[in-house]
């Protein structure tokens, strides 16, 4: 929504002048997702924000561990990750939910984790990557969790079969990346990346532009067919102990995944469009479908009264999207005084609760459900404007207007001053935007 301005000036030529109205609209956005998706850049200061665009998880490929089984009621993800046999799930509160194979710990997130922005997920382990640039991990047996004390300033994680990478940011253009695990080595002359994706002995980077570079095994040309690639907002890479697949989220929501295919995770479901976040895993792919919602918003509600009472309030719609109960407002019905609260579940309206019945209810009253806080919209038409004018006395005057300040016109009568203070009002709408008052013989 563009923002609205209407004004008007006078502007003084000979000896005085005069007004000017100024009136500014606050424009309001929304969390949507919109399409084509933006090259992200990698983020130079803390703390880190989490992605707001909520999604509904599908997934793909092998299942022989409930890897591709996504949670029933699962809600308010914002972003995915898979491992070798689990999948990772980041919730809007900052939360992680696991599931598929948890036998070394993957699937086991951490009970005080909080706070989370990104996730990451490997052949065994899982990594979370916190709002103040530092890195928690669990899972695994080959160092690819023992994140290197003293690390922080990180902007983004990727995990491999066995060992995880970090970009960090030192607000130099190339930035720094650190791995850590079975693979530690990272090739020279690296610029422009934001963030990382790491297979088996593998590794793809995405750059500003949208290109892809990788370094590593290419046995299966996950590497080669990345480099080829443009128009790319996201990559992620999986492995089955040796061949790697990869997936790549295009800028107009769809996805390219290419590599092996064992189990077929490179078959990319027909239709699959509007896509926000990708991840892969070992043998399966997930990726999360915007759900068009925008914003913390759209929960209903309806009261019963009984008796001048009101009594409850039942849920019609529990909307999306909230990270705090939203204010309840009860209004109508010839009553006052009732007070309710909205309980959440996963960002969900599931219920209220009334701590104050009210009195005199006579009707159903409305129940009202805020929406987030956001600047408001202000539209303004200014059609009269009265002008307060100092002139010198017995002088004759005359006003001008104009549309370009370059060109102007007369308005109305000249006059003859009797006080050398005048108030004088004109329409807007027929004089123009600009105007001054000139001295005439």
């Amino acid at each position: 929504m563009k923002s609205k301005q209407w004004h008007s000036s006078v502007i003084s030529k000979a000896p005085a002048l005069l007004l000017v109205l100024l009136i500014l609209a606050s424009a309001i956005s929304g969390w949507g997702a919109t399409f084509p998706l933006p090259i992200p850049t990698r983020p130079t200061s803390f703390p880190l924000q989490r992605p707001k665009v909520t999604g509904t998880v599908v997934s793909w490929g092998n299942n022989d561990n409930g890897q591709t089984n996504v949670q029933a009621g699962l809600r308010s993800v914002v972003a995915v990750a898979a491992g070798g046999n689990h999948t990772v799930a980041l919730k809007n509160d900052g939360t992680v939910v696991a599931w598929g194979r948890g036998t070394e710990g993957q699937t086991t997130v951490p009970a005080s984790l909080m706070d989370v922005v990104a996730i990451a997920a490997g052949g065994n382990h899982t990594v979370a990557l916190k709002s103040d640039g530092t890195v928690v991990a669990w899972g695994g047996s080959s160092g690819q969790s023992s994140v290197p004390l003293g690390l922080s300033g990180v902007v983004a994680v990727a995990a491999g079969y066995a060992h995880t990478v970090a970009v960090v940011s030192d607000d130099s253009v190339v930035g720094r990346m650190v791995s850590w695990g079975l693979i530690t080595t990272m090739p020279g002359g690296l610029s422009g990346i934001i963030s990382a994706a790491s297979g088996y002995q593998s590794t793809i980077a995405l750059r500003t532009d949208g290109t892809m570079t990788g370094w590593g095994d290419d046995s299966w040309s996950q590497i080669t067919v990345a480099s080829r690639l443009s128009n790319f907002v996201a990559v992620a890479m999986g492995s089955v102990g040796g061949p790697n697949s990869a997936i790549g989220l295009q800028d107009d929501g769809t996805v390219v995944a290419w590599g092996y295919n064992g189990y077929g995770q490179t078959n990319v479901p027909a239709g699959l469009t509007e896509v926000v976040a990708i991840a892969a895993g070992s043998g399966h792919m997930v990726a999360l479908k915007s759900d068009g919602l925008v914003g913390p918003n759209g929960a209903t509600g309806k009261a019963q009264v009984v008796s001048g009472f009101m009594v409850s309030i039942s849920v019609t719609r529990g909307g999306h999207g909230y990270t705090a109960p939203p204010l309840v407002v009860i209004r109508g019905g010839g009553g006052a005084g009732a007070v309710a609260t909205a309980v959440l579940t996963d960002g969900v309206v599931t219920g209220f609760v009334v701590s104050n019945p009210g009195i005199g209810y006579t009707s159903v009253p409305q129940v009202v459900i805020a929406s987030p806080l956001s600047a408001p919209e202000l539209s303004v038409s200014v059609s009269r404007v009265n002008v307060a004018m100092k002139v010198i006395l017995g002088r004759k005057y005359q006003l001008q207007s104009s549309t370009d300040l370059m060109n102007w016109a007369l308005v109305g009568s000249s006059f003859v001053a009797d006080n050398e203070s005048i108030n004088q009002e004109f329409v807007v709408a027929e004089t123009g935007r600009y105007f001054q008052l000139v001295e005439v013989p």
